[in-house]
């Protein structure tokens, strides 16, 4: 009886250390509800150069088809990787919401993209705060 109940424990040590594994990743693979046909020419891995308070920062934005949507990962911040679902057109734009840690704590952040030749146009607003930089395909 009292093996028993080791074994019932262990199990479900082990299911709930696999969910808190298993749930970040879930989390990334989710997508926008835009269509990756509107967006095609963004589609791929980007190096996005922006300026910030201490100078340049540089950060890596993931753009890809997940089953007809468009779905993107936006590196080189606090806290790891961003999966961003919020996802839109506004013209010839690309526009990603999401919330990012900051110092101050949690802050909403909008970057918007601008296709010019095989580069982007960076625009970001943060917290009150505007920045522009560039992307280049990598």
């Amino acid at each position: 009886m009292k093996a028993q109940r080791t074994s019932l424990a262990a199990r479900a040590v082990m299911f709930v250390a696999a969910v808190a594994l298993v749930s970040p990743l879930m989390a990334q693979e989710k997508a926008s509800t835009l269509d990756t046909m509107k967006a095609k020419s963004f589609i791929g891995d980007w190096a996005l150069t922006i300026q910030g308070g201490r100078g340049p920062q540089e950060r890596t934005l993931m753009l890809k088809d997940m089953g007809g949507k468009v779905a993107a990962e936006l590196g080189g911040g606090r806290g790891g990787p961003i999966a961003i679902t919020d996802i839109s057109m506004a013209g010839d734009e690309l526009v990603l919401k999401f919330q990012q840690a900051g110092r101050q704590g949690t802050v909403d952040v909008m970057i918007s993209l601008m296709l010019k030749g095989d580069e982007l146009m960076v625009k970001q607003e943060a917290n009150g705060n505007s920045t522009t930089g560039t992307g280049k395909k990598k």
